[in-house]
């Protein structure tokens, strides 16, 4: 019996010890992508102009008058639910 019950805390070492390493490895590769999209994708544009002023232009000022989206505004609710039509084949 004893044997069997060395066998069985070596197993749950081995497992014990894999399930670490799984954890230290997820955790490195979690960190490199986490550094990786930081590094390709900035949170703020870098200005290769050297005046500290902002220079951002409005969208909503610009007008090529081809095409536009309206007032961008959102309507209220009517309050009436939207018709819809369900099929079951």
């Amino acid at each position: 019996m004893s044997v069997e019950r060395s066998r069985i805390e070596g197993a749950r070492r081995r497992a014990a010890g894999a399930k670490q390493l799984a954890a230290a490895v997820a955790a490195v590769g979690f960190l490199g992508v986490l550094g990786l999209a930081r590094a390709s994708h900035p949170g703020q544009a870098v200005s290769s102009s050297g005046s500290s002023g902002s220079s951002r232009s409005s969208s909503t000022s610009r007008s090529s008058g081809a095409f536009s989206f309206g007032s961008g505004t959102v309507a209220p609710s009517t309050g009436a639910a939207p018709q819809t039509d369900t099929h079951v084949s």
